[in-house]
């Protein structure tokens, strides 16, 4: 299996891929919904995964309204949900190699 390398965008590229205004993105970080690598705005990057946990977060708070705390623990209840949905999952087909050999 090949070794994949996470892709990092810069805090500029982040904007223009998102439209979104630097005051936007930088509110977004400081609830703690995304997480920039680096310790000052001129040497943020983000985890290409960001961008999409941006469009999803600016989602919710245009059609929805949900303010950006909210958002963050929206955000955190949906990543734990998919996590519990992929142990179910991983525990059911377990149980299905038990319960097919035994027939």
């Amino acid at each position: 299996m090949a070794n994949l390398k996470p892709h990092y965008c810069s805090f500029e590229e982040l904007c223009a891929i998102t439209a979104l205004s630097s005051d936007v993105i930088i509110e977004i970080v400081e609830h703690g919904i995304i997480e920039p690598k680096g310790t000052h705005l001129e040497n943020w990057t983000f985890n290409t995964q960001m961008i999409t946990v941006t469009k999803k977060a600016c989602r919710l708070h245009k059609d929805l309204g949900i303010d950006w705390p909210g958002i963050a623990l929206a955000i955190n209840l949906l990543d734990e949900l998919e996590q519990l949905r992929t142990e179910n999952q991983q525990l059911h087909n377990r149980l299905n190699r038990f319960t097919t050999e035994s027939n």
